[in-house]
């Protein structure tokens, strides 16, 4: 747990994200919102549709899925990772986000940590666990939308 928190802390300080903090409760309206973004984007994953995907981050939107992995930083390498990753992947698989948490930074940026895991379908139609992780997001809102603008997994 204490890894966590330390990877949440040192995702703070590198994202540079110097606004004040506000730390509140979202509306409900924004609250939904960024419930629906989570929901959306494990849809997207499923169904391997990258391109919704990538339009679900900000044009400067960031991903890093591991510590040891680097930083993709822009929706035309964010796109391109999740292209070569999806590649990869074989079988039916389905990515589960557990919001835990969502708190405004300020009133158009949002902080939301989460509980995700991937399961694999077998043969008999049995999902089995391939992975879990913690997921710490930025989202920004733009225009009418939030957006993701930094995305880190920390696998469990």
């Amino acid at each position: 747990m204490f890894r966590y928190y330390l990877a949440v802390g040192a995702f703070w300080l590198a994202s540079g994200l110097n606004t004040p903090v506000l730390a509140a409760p979202p509306s409900e309206t924004d609250r939904r919102a960024l419930e629906q973004l989570a929901a959306d984007n494990d849809a997207a994953w499923n169904a391997k549709d990258v391109a919704t995907i990538a339009s679900q981050y900000a044009d400067a939107g960031s991903v890093r899925v591991s510590p040891q992995s680097p930083v993709i930083v822009g929706r035309q390498p964010v796109t391109g990772f999740f292209n070569e990753a999806f590649s990869r992947r074989r079988g039916t698989h389905r990515h589960i986000t557990n919001l835990d948490h969502i708190e405004l930074i300020s009133p158009d940026m949002a902080f939301a940590d989460a509980a995700v895991r991937v399961e694999r379908e077998e043969p008999d139609g049995t999902w089995v666990l391939v992975r879990t992780f913690r997921s710490v997001t930025i989202a920004v809102r733009e225009g009418l939308a939030w957006k993701l603008r930094a995305v880190r997994a920390i696998p469990l």
